[in-house]
């Protein structure tokens, strides 16, 4: 999953994408207390680069701890409202957002193209 826009952390594996104004970060392996920092340091880089829409896609992660969602807290209060999009199709990524209700605020979608749906230039 890592590429030239992506890193891999050990156990995580981040890579971005840009579909037109969206960002879309698909990251895979566990998100816990030693990969949050860096993935936040990798969700932030993606935000200096200003997208309207910052799709964070959490198919492939194996665990998601509170850390990991402090780190999309955090980027959701750095976008408008509604820029931030998580997809997720697996109760272990989702639960953790139903359970804290932070899916009051950020929106979960169970693919990309669907989280992008309405985004103008992103072809979806």
């Amino acid at each position: 999953m890592a590429s030239a826009d992506g890193q891999d952390m050990g156990d995580l594996e981040v890579s971005v994408r840009w579909r037109g104004p969206a960002a879309v970060v698909t990251v895979g392996g566990e998100i816990d207390l030693v990969t949050a920092p860096e993935l936040g340091e990798f969700v932030g880089g993606v935000l200096e680069r200003e997208p309207g829409v910052l799709v964070v896609d959490l198919r492939a992660v194996d665990f998601l701890s509170s850390s990991g969602l402090q780190v999309l807290a955090g980027a959701h209060r750095q976008l408008d409202a509604g820029a931030l999009r998580v997809v997720s199709t697996s109760s272990i990524t989702s639960r953790p957002f139903t359970t804290t209700g932070l899916d009051e605020w950020i929106s979960l979608f169970p693919s990309v193209d669907q989280a992008l749906a309405g985004v103008a230039g992103a072809g979806g």
